[in-house]
């Protein structure tokens, strides 16, 4: 047992490990996951919609969504993608859990709009062309590895037609500061989220400072297994967003500083970036 009580407290290498599918498609996982999208008393999966509808209202303002083809990445249960289309674009929302994607195609029906819905891998799947904004909001860039967002940067831009758009927001290097480490343990850990029996959890939160990178380490001992869940969060300064960008093929229009907050001044824990495929 000491061996592997150790073995769980030691710093895995970075990015060594991607378990972040497991959380959108385990089964009790996704059905937490989309819990937590909709609860209107925390932004722990998604900002409450008094945000989402300022964020959604100052991107009309920007880009003017009536008539313009727009691709969500990581749509979740479409609290973005229906916003979008009520302004008029033409949506497709991709998501890898068929849970979430469940819920926003009835959302869609119930609603009237017509919102197209795939459940897809947006590292693995084609990215539909021909794309005015391609969007991924709430910092689904963050758990990705750096080759991983190469990935990502080369499908969105063969998927944006000339002079389109990517936006997305990421976690600042304020918000890394902000962060510890530590370790807990705990009986049904999280009020029962890991599991629908009965289970112990650990959580292991590393920092590696030189990488502005955040682990939140989850193991989950039930009576028939013991599985892991690794959330990275990776931190950036606004140069080095800009610079990762420039070097994969993208020119950065602008930099929205406290982006949940629709395009305010702060220097929140998140910044927004608008930027632009580069000419051939």
């Amino acid at each position: 047992m000491y061996a592997e009580l150790n073995n769980i407290h030691q710093r895995p290498q970075p990015f060594s490990v991607y378990t972040a599918d497991v959380l959108w498609t385990e089964p009790h996982l996704s059905q937490q996951m989309l819990h937590y999208h909709l609860n209107q008393d925390t932004d722990l999966a998604s900002r409450r919609l008094p945000s989402i509808d300022g964020v959604v209202d100052w991107i009309d303002r920007k880009f003017d969504l009536n008539g313009k083809n727009v691709c969500d990445l990581g749509c979740g249960p479409g609290l973005y993608t229906q916003r979008f289309a009520e302004r008029g674009a033409q949506v497709l929302g991709l998501d890898f859990s068929a849970n979430s994607i469940s819920y926003a195609q009835k959302a869609a029906r119930e609603a009237g709009h017509e919102v197209e819905y795939k459940v897809a891998d947006y590292l693995k799947d084609t990215l539909p062309s021909g794309q005015d904004l391609i969007t991924m909001i709430y910092c689904d860039l963050c758990p990705l590895s750096p080759g991983q967002r190469q990935v990502i940067y080369q499908k969105v831009r063969h998927a944006l037609q000339p002079g389109g758009a990517f936006l997305f927001d990421v976690m600042s290097t304020t918000a890394f500061d902000a962060r510890e480490e530590s370790s807990a343990f705990g009986h049904r850990f999280m009020g029962g989220f890991w599991a629908e029996g009965d289970y112990f959890a650990f959580q292991n939160t590393f920092k590696y400072d030189p990488e502005k990178l955040v682990l939140d380490q989850y193991t989950i001992v039930e009576a028939h297994r013991t599985w892991q869940v690794f959330n990275w969060l990776q931190h950036f300064s606004e140069e080095d967003i800009i610079s990762e960008l420039e070097q994969n093929g993208f020119d950065v229009m602008e930099i929205v500083r406290d982006f949940a907050n629709a395009g305010g001044n702060g220097d929140g824990e998140h910044f927004g970036v608008i930027a632009k495929r580069r000419p051939k």
